[in-house]
């Protein structure tokens, strides 16, 4: 009689094809991705190296033998920081179908008959005039090509030369197809070893859970009905075994195994773990802006950003000084992807620490572009915007770092196009121009970056300055002036069906009614009749005014009695009002008092007895918000009381 198999191994020989199929799609899957990424990778570094020639050389003359051969010791030393075989410049003669080596860098891995045979000035017949045509007048489908010639098997980028006396010039960087594969192998290598280490561990497990859940449960219910059936003359009662409790166990235990190994395999899979680690940096991004929407009172802003990758290299940011002024921030990092959002969190984070430290726009950037410049070894760049608008003076002080221009919607649409400095992290030490512009209540301003003008549609155009523009002037005309909504609307209509190629970011500052008064006093009581006259005459609610009233004379009076005791002394009075809250800021230059230390616990106050200390107690129970500070030798107090929507 043939010996019949055991449920051990009738499921193993079942589960193990599945296994071994698993891991052969898993093995096809990674390959495929780890493939795709490296060629990107390397598409990417001869991009870029392509770019970053193109910027180097831009005000060069390779024409010039003598230059050429020093640019191509700099394109060597690019090759070996890059790690690349080959970057040159191509001078392409359509009409005799040649190119001529301007210049030429190489670095390891460059041929040996590559080296022998190509030097500076060669001039060579090629079959590729009509590429590179389409290169020189940017209309090739594509700048990447693979390319197997005498030298190497290889894949490269060519870009038109601009800047300079470039003419007819093309830039192109290559990477041998040979050091692609061999990163690719090896990852990959890994990736074998990561997974077949993992199959041998979910296979223990796989095993021991058949015999401890499924073997030996069968087993007990095959020696329970046995014994059931030798002591049937013992008046047992008959065991009724449906399987609907011990093997709907069994196959709970092997759903929960099923999924423990899905839960394994997309642990290991490279793929999921690249697209976690995007959002992970998508959210940190994400983290470092702030709201798309806040009311500071006197400005209203709105802010919007859609990066072209799980994360982007543009930014926005803003922020409400000490003094009261609104910093607003735009900028946009060259390139895209990682790099471009590490460099991105890096710049967010110093131009508000500059801007918090009470800087103007100019000096935010010259100190911020330094700090850029000193630390790049990747040669990234930020174009930046930064305005600081006052409240007290409807005055815009900004200065641009090779940014668009952005725009005043006011009665007319108005174009910040001064003079701007180049975009900050390239070189240090460079200066920024400071302009500035009157605002009014109701005026909106417009920042955006490049991603917006430079959309594409599905045929390949781009929005335009002048389509930007349209939109904004028939806005001009429009009341509530909210930008952001129809320009976004118009670019989705634009470029619908076509991907989008660069990060998109947009930010406008909307100027709330406000009023902001100085009064430059002499510390004597009697100018109290100035302060009442000025807070009476603000539009504000009549109990409101009172409340301020009483707070601004006991503050003022502290003045004259504390900070100027031999009664010589000026104080300068800021009144300031917006729609949420009433500010007034106390200065002198008197004896350092801080009214807003011991003040009486009004529970414990002896009225008969007690001298001084009520007031002040009643002026701060008033307000929502006071602090003080001792600065350049200057008492500072700031009361600032909210305004309810019925108060005003």
């Amino acid at each position: 009689m043939k010996k019949k198999k055991s449920i051990f191994w009738t499921t193993i020989l079942i589960i193990l094809p599945l296994i071994i199929i698993t891991d052969i799609i898993v093995l096809f899957g990674a390959h495929s991705f780890v493939s795709d990424k490296i060629y990107a990778n390397y598409e990417y570094d001869i991009q870029n190296a392509a770019e970053v020639t193109n910027v180097l050389f831009e005000d060069c003359d390779l024409k010039n033998e003598r230059q050429a051969r020093i640019d191509s010791e700099e394109l060597c030393d690019l090759c070996t920081m890059l790690e690349l075989p080959y970057i040159y410049v191509l001078e392409i003669d359509e009409k005799a179908s040649t190119v001529k080596y301007l210049a030429i860098g190489t670095g390891e891995g460059a041929s040996k008959e590559f080296l022998e045979t190509r030097h500076v000035g060669d001039v060579v017949p090629t079959n590729s005039i009509d590429f590179y045509h389409s290169i020189l007048n940017d209309t090739a489908e594509t700048n990447m090509r693979h390319v197997d010639n005498q030298f190497d098997n290889t894949l490269i980028y060519y870009l038109r030369r601009t800047g300079g006396t470039a003419k007819d010039e093309i830039i192109a960087a290559e990477v041998s197809i040979a050091a692609v594969t061999k990163s690719l192998n090896r990852i990959f290598g890994t990736v074998v070893l990561i997974i077949f280490f993992f199959t041998l561990v979910i296979f223990g497990i796989l095993a021991l859970i058949i015999h401890n859940r499924i073997q030996k449960p069968a087993k007990l219910i095959s020696q329970k009905m046995i014994s059931f059936v030798h002591d049937r003359q013992k008046g047992f009662e008959k065991l009724e075994i449906k399987g609907s409790k011990e093997f709907t166990d069994m196959a709970d235990s092997f759903n929960a195994m099923a999924q423990e190994i899905d839960l394994y395999l997309e642990e290991i899979s490279e793929m999921n773990r690249q697209k976690a680690e995007l959002h992970i940096a998508r959210d940190i991004q994400k983290g470092l802006l702030e709201p798309p929407e806040h009311d500071c009172g006197t400005a209203q802003i709105k802010a919007f950003m859609l990066p072209a990758r799980d994360v982007g290299g543009d930014l926005y940011d803003y922020l409400v000084l000490k003094d009261g002024k609104v910093c607003v921030i735009i900028a946009d990092v060259s390139g895209k992807g990682i790099s471009a959002a590490l460099f991105m969190s890096r710049s967010i984070t110093l131009i508000h620490q500059y801007a918090e430290s009470g800087m103007s726009p100019s000096k935010i950037l010259f100190e911020f572009n330094n700090h850029l410049a000193a630390r790049n070894p990747n040669f990234l760049f930020i174009t930046t915007f930064v305005g600081i608008f006052d409240p007290c003076t409807n005055e815009l002080i900004y200065a641009n770092a090779g940014h668009n221009f952005p725009y005043i919607l006011s009665d007319k649409l108005i174009k910040l196009d001064g003079e701007q400095g180049t975009a900050a992290g390239i070189f240090e030490d460079q200066t920024y121009p400071e302009h500035s512009v009157n605002m009014k209540v109701g005026d909106l301003l417009f920042l955006y970056t490049d991603g917006v003008t430079e959309a594409k549609s599905k045929d390949g155009g781009f929005f335009s300055d002048e389509a930007l523009e349209k939109i904004l002037t028939e806005l001009t005309a429009s009341a509530d002036k909210d930008v952001i909504p129809p320009v976004l609307d118009s670019l989705r209509a634009f470029s619908e069906g076509a991907k989008q190629a660069d990060d998109i970011t947009m930010l406008e500052l909307k100027i709330e009614p406000h009023t902001c008064q100085t009064l430059h006093l002499t510390a004597e009581k009697k100018n109290l009749t100035a302060i009442y006259e000025t807070i009476t005459g603000l539009p504000l609610s009549d109990d409101l005014k009172s409340q301020l009233r009483f707070m601004a004379e006991e503050m003022f009076i502290n003045i004259c009695s504390y900070a100027y005791p031999d009664g010589a002394g000026t104080a300068d009075i800021i009144i300031e009002t917006d729609t949420k809250r009433a500010t007034l800021t106390f200065i002198d230059t008197g004896i350092p008092f801080d009214p807003t230390q011991d003040i009486p616990d009004i529970e414990e106050y002896d009225i008969e007895n007690a001298i001084g200390g009520l007031g002040r107690f009643l002026s701060f129970s008033y307000a929502d918000e006071y602090s003080y500070r001792h600065d350049d030798d200057k008492n500072i107090l700031t009361i600032t009381k909210r305004i309810d929507t019925d108060s005003a």
